[in-house]
């Protein structure tokens, strides 16, 4: 029977194979350019005078780093609250024993930078605890990317409806400089794990099957390689995909519209410097003599020219009327630092940054002005910690399974799995510490709101607060106990 092709469904394949390239590049781009990696052309001249590689022609001005870092910089988790005490409690544990309190601004940097990246949940058999790892979005080398990295696919490729699976690929040393391509697909019930044969991907070998632990155990108690490795349950239910997605909105890197801006800065500080070496210096201008220390024409090796120091007397033996020795003063830079300066504030405003971040004057700017200028930086932290607490919340969520099916819970307990989290943030606005307690006293008092809440916002940890809480009850007992003791003794006098 003859094989019949639709093309109509070899053209999607190809615009979907189009449409991932081109999400790529953006990346590479992306992070090219955060890293200060920016197309720059340089004289010759320029060059020697930055001391600048000839081979080198990239020379800028950092200023979409920024962009970046002025949201991530105000990211931090503070805790995880939980309507099961004993998750939130093992959730913070499990946070500060894998010092994902210094992962975090890596994932939520490359997040912002890239526009997606991805944290993978293991667990580690032979330390007996979870690994919360950080991974970026795959490139591929053909778009100069690393070959390296995570990618999610979703039904009709829209990120709003349920995962798939997700991807990861990467190179494996081998020693001896051999090395191979892996490849490894994560599905709700399965792990699929591949290797690159050099033409086509492979089912991974039984030997680093068996060396990863994908193994089933026989009834000699030896041990046999098991490909795909199932990832269920003891009821055979699936662990869920160990893999989630942040994403910035829209999965656009944070400083997108920055870059053409940045170009232009860019070029503005190369004309500046241009400028600077060519006209900004007074130049000297000998009419009617040679001045030469000699009176010979100029050497090339410029061992007769004249030096001008401090003090000295340049004299010559005709007369004022045919000769003179005058100088030219330097052009103004103002125009151009002007412009660079416009520029800057032109790539603040359309990335909505404060531009005192990027303030050149010695003035400093009022309070009521800063307050203006961070609002709508605020208004991108904020929804940022939506997005992104999201998918911390999805992390605890997959490590919590994980804990209570290959750690059997927490000292022998199981964490209830129907509980849910909330990814607590450190308070985006820098405020006067006082202005927030004040703060926090008026919501007490007025609003009846709970003492745990409060402290969990004022940015204490879910064992700090546990602590805090039980001796609060002591001292309430102490005190009950005191108030009922001088009751029963007044009684008895």
């Amino acid at each position: 029977m003859p094989i019949t092709t639709n093309l109509a469904e070899l053209a999607f394949a190809h615009w979907q194979y189009e449409e991932e390239l081109e999400r790529q590049k953006q990346i590479v781009r992306a992070r090219a350019y955060h890293e200060g990696d920016q197309p720059t052309f340089l004289t010759e001249r320029a060059k020697t005078f930055l001391g600048v590689d000839e081979l080198q022609d990239e020379f800028c001005m950092n200023v979409v780093r920024g962009v970046v870092e002025a949201v991530t910089e105000r990211m931090m988790v503070a805790g995880f609250k939980c309507t099961d005490e004993a998750s939130a409690l093992w959730a913070w544990a499990t946070w500060q024993a894998d010092r994902v309190d210094a992962k975090q601004n890596d994932v939520h940097e490359d997040t912002v930078r890239d526009g997606e990246s991805f944290v993978i949940v293991s667990w580690d058999d032979d330390e007996r605890r979870l690994r919360i790892i950080p991974h970026n979005r795959y490139t591929d080398p053909e778009v100069e990317g690393t070959g390296e990295g995570c990618k999610a696919t979703y039904a009709n490729d829209d990120p709003n409806q349920p995962m798939l699976f997700a991807s990861k690929r990467w190179v494996e040393s081998l020693g001896n400089g051999q090395a191979r391509q892996r490849l490894t697909l994560y599905y709700p019930e399965r792990i699929e794990k591949y290797f690159h044969n050099g033409s086509d991907w492979t089912p991974l070998d039984a030997e680093t099957l068996i060396a990863e632990g994908d193994v089933i155990e026989n009834e000699d108690g030896t041990q046999s390689p098991i490909w795909p490795r199932p990832w269920v349950d003891d009821a055979g239910e699936p662990l869920g995909i160990p893999v989630v997605h942040f994403r910035n909105p829209k999965m656009r890197p944070e400083a997108w519209d920055a870059i053409p801006l940045q170009n232009a800065i860019n070029k503005a500080l190369i004309d500046l410097l241009a400028a600077g070496d060519v006209t900004a210096f007074r130049v000297f201008v000998a009419l009617g003599f040679l001045p030469t220390t000699d009176g010979q024409a100029p050497a090339a090796d410029q061992s007769n020219w004249l030096d001008i120091e401090p003090g000295q007397t340049i004299g010559t033996t005709r007369s004022a009327q045919e000769a003179d020795f005058k100088a030219i003063d330097g052009a103004p830079l103002d125009p151009l630092l002007n412009l660079l300066e416009k520029l800057v504030l032109w790539l603040a405003i359309i990335t909505r940054t404060p531009v005192s971040r990027y303030q050149f004057s010695g003035a400093v700017a009022s309070a009521d002005t800063l307050k203006q200028q961070i609002e709508s930086l605020l208004a991108k932290v904020g929804l940022r910690h939506t997005l992104f607490g999201d998918a911390w919340e999805d992390v605890m969520t997959i490590a919590r399974r994980l804990q209570n099916h290959f750690g059997g819970g927490v000292d022998g307990a199981l964490l209830d799995e129907t509980a849910t989290f909330e990814t607590l943030w450190k308070n985006a606005e820098k405020r006067d510490r006082l202005q927030e307690l004040q703060g926090y006293q008026i919501e007490k008092d007025s609003l009846d709101v709970p003492l745990k809440t409060l402290w969990a916002k004022a940015g204490y940890k879910p064992d700090e607060i546990e602590q805090m809480w039980k001796q609060r009850e002591e001292e309430q007992r102490s005190r009950l106990k005191i108030a009922l003791t001088d009751t029963v003794d007044g009684l008895t006098q």
